[in-house]
């Protein structure tokens, strides 16, 4: 890992000049080594060939299929080598990894930004008084003269109220006005008179190789392979480890191929609804890994963000990622590196609850009546709540609000999921229609479409700049073993049918699993998911912070927020805790208030 930036002058102006405190700005780090135009943090992700230069922040898992006459060359040598030969878009595409990285020709004075397709690194430029300059971090470029700090309109509206599926709607965006960030798979190309984007990676299915009889042996070998690959590239790995299927059959399967107990870590809570000790055990009892457990009970959520956000670009968006935090902390502390996840696990397997809605519409559209009547039974059956209640008809009205019946695997935006709390916001920022995202179809198939965009654009980009920058805090890195590119063509063409069945989300997944996990984590039905009892926090002990929070100057001043509605809101979300009420509460809007505000104020705006 290690950060890249870089100023370029355009129309051969000429090397611009910057002082050591500007510099250490735009990298964000101390320790800097400049070569040419370019900075980073280590000479080894620096190379020249002839009038070409490259720098590159990376982990690539397939460098050994980039022949060079060296068998042990830097990366960025291996890369600029295979640019040269055949092109950068052919590069780009070959590369299974996680990269960032810029390209500049001092010949024809066209410098080229790319990054990988999943997004699993960031790369932000802005465009200045002749220059052009990029950085792996947004606040790095906010150091240069002529870079207003400035909001984006659009990125306010969605951090302050509405469901984080929002924030990167428009991937080209970041939180400043005058910065962009180059989007996954993309290469960002400027010349002395425009700048143009080009796609190196699709996620279309119709790119994709199409297996007719997917099998499980298939399957385990590829994910074998993403596992492996990235525990080569990983010094001192520790596995993140919750009680559902992805993060356990991850350090399962790193225990399978080392034939050692690998090193887990979880957080814990006092609150049973929230703690799942006990699944998690199953896979320590299976003697899969040594356990480490994070127990959390009041963190200081003020002053832990407070801390932390003079680095982060993005406030965080959940308190999931207040978990990640402390997780990761503790990680550091025990002298581990490499944190590896479960993270994209959902979007290929089909393992979020609303991913039922875009199969019952595959079932209608395939003329598959009787299967349909039979899945939403079984839906109904396994996942019925007392607070959200399944049905049928609730199973048809969202297949309705969600996919386009005209357009075979087009997925409609969830209205309802953006415009919740909109009645939180000022007038200014009540018109939400700019957040709403244009889906393209990627296939026929309503499901496998929904997972694409959930990688793209919807959960995937939060959650990983999330991990990203709390991971960044403590010098360590992540590996998330699901976001492979032979792992995810693979399973974009596992057919609906076999992703869900019987009412069980992942069931492709679960049977390829039997023998790695144990049958306790394989056959669980519920899903707790990765949170926290944020809810009692803010209703108990932080109760009078909040308050004086959403009644400070400074926040009523912001203009984002109709104060009376936010109060109403607090007030509301107090009473159903401390009263138990079977009904939803309010904690997720309340942490998205605290989180932005906080954010803004060590934005010092």
């Amino acid at each position: 890992m290690s950060r890249i930036a870089g100023l370029i002058p355009r129309n051969n102006k000429g090397t611009p000049r910057l002082d050591a405190i500007m510099i250490t700005r735009l990298l964000g780090t101390k320790q800097i080594v400049r070569d040419g135009f370019f900075f980073t943090e280590n000479q080894q992700a620096s190379a020249k060939f002839g009038s070409i230069q490259i720098v590159i922040d990376c982990s690539i898992f397939n460098a050994d299929d980039f022949s060079t006459p060296q068998k042990k060359l830097p990366d960025a040598q291996r890369v600029l080598l295979s640019i040269r030969k055949i092109g950068i878009v052919r590069t780009l595409e070959k590369i299974n990894g996680r990269f960032c990285l810029a390209v500049f020709d001092t010949k024809t004075n066209i410098l080229c930004l790319g990054r990988d397709r999943f997004g699993l690194s960031t790369l932000f430029y802005t465009c200045f008084d002749g220059l052009i300059a990029f950085s792996s971090r947004a606040k790095g470029l906010l150091g240069l003269p002529g870079v207003s700090n400035e909001l984006d309109h659009s990125f306010l509206k969605a951090a302050a109220a509405t469901n984080y599926r929002f924030l990167d709607t428009n991937n080209s965006l970041s939180p400043f006005r005058n910065i962009k960030q180059v989007p996954p798979g993309t290469i960002v190309r400027f010349d002395d008179k425009k700048m143009q984007t080009e796609q190196f990676a699709s996620l279309t299915i119709d790119e994709i190789r199409k297996s007719n009889k997917p099998t499980r042996e298939e399957y385990i070998h590829l994910f074998n392979k993403a596992v492996s690959k990235r525990l080569r590239v990983a010094k001192k790995p520790i596995f993140s480890l919750s009680g559902g299927l992805d993060s356990s059959s991850v350090v399962s399967m790193a225990q399978q191929i080392t034939q050692k107990k690998q090193t887990a870590i979880s957080t814990v809570h006092p609150n049973k609804l929230y703690d799942e000790q006990e699944e998690i055990l199953d896979v320590i009892k299976a003697g899969k890994a040594n356990w480490n457990s994070v127990t959390i009970t009041n963190p200081n959520i003020f002053e832990k963000l407070t801390k932390i956000y003079s680095s982060h670009d993005y406030p965080l968006p959940t308190v999931t990622w207040l978990n990640h935090l402390l997780l990761a902390e503790e990680a550091a502390k025990l002298g581990y590196t490499d944190l590896f996840t479960g993270l994209g696990g959902d979007e290929l397997h089909a393992g979020e609850y609303d991913y039922f809605f875009y199969f019952f519409a595959d079932l209608k559209k395939m003329g598959k009546t009787d299967l349909l009547d039979k899945e939403i039974e079984a839906w109904v059956k396994n996942h019925d709540h007392p607070i959200f209640r399944k049905s049928k008809n609730v199973a048809l009205e969202r297949m309705i609000e969600l996919t386009d019946p005209l357009v075979p695997g087009r997925c409609l935006p969830d209205k309802k999921l953006l415009n919740r709390y909109k009645n939180l916001l000022s007038d200014d920022f009540q018109n939400l229609n700019d957040l709403l995202p244009n889906y393209h179809p990627t296939s026929d198939s309503y499901l496998i479409s929904h997972s694409q965009n959930e990688l793209l654009i919807n959960t995937m980009p939060c959650c990983l700049r999330s991990g990203r920058e709390n991971c960044n805090l403590f010098g360590m890195q992540e590996f998330h073993p699901f976001l492979d590119n032979e792992l995810f063509e693979y399973m974009m063409s596992v057919p609906p049918e076999q992703k869900i069945r019987d009412g069980l989300t992942k069931a492709f997944a679960r049977e390829s699993y039997k023998g790695l996990i144990p049958e306790e984590t394989r056959r669980r039905i519920n899903k707790t998911g990765w949170n926290a009892p944020a809810h009692e926090w803010f209703s108990r002990n932080h109760r009078d912070d909040l308050n004086d929070l959403v009644r400070s100057r400074q926040f009523i001043e912001r203009g984002i927020y109709n104060i009376d509605s936010v109060k109403q809101m607090i007030s509301q979300h107090e009473t159903i805790v401390l009263e138990k009420r079977d009904r939803p509460n309010h904690m997720m809007a309340i942490w998205q208030i605290v989180s932005l505000e906080i954010w803004l104020r060590n934005l010092d705006i």
